[in-house]
């Protein structure tokens, strides 16, 4: 016949506890930028991170017009589905000078959700003046 004190069941559930906390906070998900060039230049994307407790970072490609790149990023479990919180801005730069900057709260009202998050470059916002 089995005896089960009390102890025994404290630390049988503290044991259980630890391990679903353990657990948990690895449980994290992959989620993508996607970048559409839709103008008839090519344009030099540098987009600016910073993430903690690493040095922010840039990251630097070119689009040819028509063209797309995109990067991956991942959240935790617990955190909110948003556009990558590290980048903090996108600089992009056309062959003939034209350069703009699309600062954060920018970006969050022109990328669009649609599986992976998708920000696409058009002749307007690319028009210097």
């Amino acid at each position: 016949m089995v005896k089960i004190t009390l102890s025994g069941l404290f630390f049988v559930r503290s044991a259980l506890l630890a391990i679903i906390f353990l657990i948990t906070p690895s449980c994290s998900s992959l989620h993508a930028v996607s970048i559409k060039n839709s103008t008839v230049e090519t344009i030099q994307f540098r987009g600016q991170f910073e993430t903690k407790p690493h040095p922010p970072h840039n990251l630097d490609f070119m689009l040819q017009p028509g063209a797309g790149d995109s990067w991956m990023y991942e959240i935790g479990f617990f955190e909110k589905k948003i556009l990558d919180e590290g980048l903090k801005r996108i600089i992009l730069t056309t062959d003939k000078g034209c350069k703009v900057i699309l600062e954060r709260e920018t970006l969050e009202k022109i990328a669009v959700k649609n599986g992976a998050w998708k920000i696409n470059i058009d002749q307007e916002m690319m028009a210097c003046n």
